[in-house]
């Protein structure tokens, strides 16, 4: 929050005299824009054979369109995020990096990412409703409607859902179906609980549900629940409303009766499911092969995936995952180089290479018949499951200072699954949610 804030102070000042300038650019400027010969920075945030990977890409893509593309390493996000926040307003900063959707909001209100709908709806340059339609999901979440007129800040390069892992064998066992609801979940969480699963491992005792606390499982249980943990037409947190409170009311009923418990440590809940000591655990679908190989290792039998057990008529899962921002240059010819960059690395060829280079999932519904990815989809059920489930997707907030309320959900999340009162301890993380947002806009 402070560090947020601090940014913000230091360059708001300075970008008034010049933000005019860096949003002069028009839908003209861009139809008449020749970005043949540019050179696009890309700042990343991997180091690994991705990285590589990336390299090879631009270099494939330079050869085909005369655009040069230099892929450099500049640390995790939040580095990325301060190498664009201290180099807005000058020449110097990236056309495009990676991010999450709140870092393109930070960015944002300092003028150093742009509304990348100028570039979308360009009909020389931009996208079609085909591509639109075939990205479906991922193409929506990009959108910031935090911000009048509803930015797009977010191009989506690879996504991930938040789904539930479980021992089919062990629910098996226990005569009872995939959970379909959270009465099904948690009535199935409690059945094993008290009846160890046959092929358990160790002496670790038996649980339903290890919970990863982390803040997008907080919010898959309310999208789950048809809530929400943003209003955005009133620009403000909801932690603590209805939908959140019943998400609550439902988790800490099965870590009251002893069916679930706080995650043990990183990863430990993926860990005990594959050794058969828990039964459900929710993560993202980015870690399938993870989830895999622990149970290889383990019990070594029948698992599968399911979406989040929901009180909806159809799921809501939570997407996520890093997209690709575009920094504010001024420049018409420099974006439009920028945004060929990224529909490039983001067509039907692409994104299903990248998703089995990166282990995200692709973006476009019409990478689902890539050679990879049938080959994967062949080889793991569980895989193939999963991608009919994308379409269900919906967007945590992309808000500014999100990151550091990511930090406050952990801790009151923690708190109500250990039994602290679930009203009082929401009503404590929105004031403290809408207090980090007021801090990272106000000037």
């Amino acid at each position: 929050m402070k560090l947020s804030k601090i940014i913000i102070n230091l360059f708001v000042a300075s970008l008034i005299l010049i933000s005019g300038k860096a949003f002069a650019v028009t839908a003209s400027d861009i139809e008449n824009a020749n970005p043949t010969g540019q050179t696009v920075e890309f700042w990343v945030q991997y180091s690994d054979e991705r990285l590589d990977a990336m390299k090879a890409r631009a270099e494939r893509f330079e050869a085909e369109t005369g655009i040069k593309v230099n892929v450099v390493y500049k640390g995790h996000y939040g580095k990325v995020q301060s190498a664009m926040m201290s180099s807005a307003g000058t020449k110097d900063i990236a056309d495009v990096a990676r991010g999450y959707g709140n870092a393109a909001a930070d960015m944002y209100i300092v003028t150093a990412a742009i509304d990348q709908t100028i570039l979308a709806n360009s009909k020389k340059w931009g996208v079609s409703q085909a591509d639109k339609d075939d990205w479906g999901a991922n193409w929506d979440v990009g959108y910031s409607p935090y911000f009048d007129g509803n930015p797009k800040l977010l191009h989506e390069v690879g996504k991930s859902i938040e789904i539930i892992y479980y021992n089919k064998d062990w629910l098996n066992e226990l005569g009872l179906d995939e959970p379909k609801t959270p009465a099904d979940f948690a009535k199935a969480a409690c059945a094993a609980t008290n009846k160890d699963f046959s092929g358990k491992m160790g002496e670790e005792p038996s649980y339903g549900y290890e919970i990863d606390t982390d803040a997008s499982n907080f919010a898959a249980w309310v999208f789950a629940h048809g809530g929400d943990v943003f209003d955005y037409d009133n620009g403000q947190y909801i932690f603590n409303g209805p939908k959140s409170v019943e998400a609550m009311k439902f988790i800490q009923g099965m870590s009251s009766k002893g069916c679930a418990i706080a995650a043990r440590g990183k990863y430990t809940d993926q860990q005990y499911l594959g050794q058969g000591s828990v039964l459900f655990s929710a993560g993202s679908t980015s870690g399938i092969t993870y989830f895999q190989k622990a149970i290889q290792e383990g019990y070594n039998g029948n698992w599968d995936v399911a979406p989040i057990s929901h009180t909806t008529s159809e799921p809501v899962l939570n997407l996520y995952g890093g997209g690709l921002i575009m920094g504010n240059t001024g420049d018409a010819n420099r974006m439009v180089a920028a945004y060929q960059w990224m529909k490039y690395i983001t067509n039907t060829e692409n994104s299903a290479v990248w998703s089995t280079e990166s282990g995200y999932g692709f973006v476009r519904t019409s990478s689902g018949d890539h050679p990879l990815i049938k080959e994967k989809r062949d080889a793991m059920a569980q895989y193939d499951k999963s991608l009919g489930m994308v379409k269900y997707g919906k967007g945590e907030p992309s808000v500014p200072g999100y990151y550091s309320v990511r930090g406050e959900v952990e801790k009151a999340y923690a708190a109500i699954i250990n039994g602290e009162d679930i009203m009082s301890t929401l009503n404590k993380l929105n004031d403290d949610a809408n207090a980090i947002l007021k801090d990272a806009t106000d000037n």
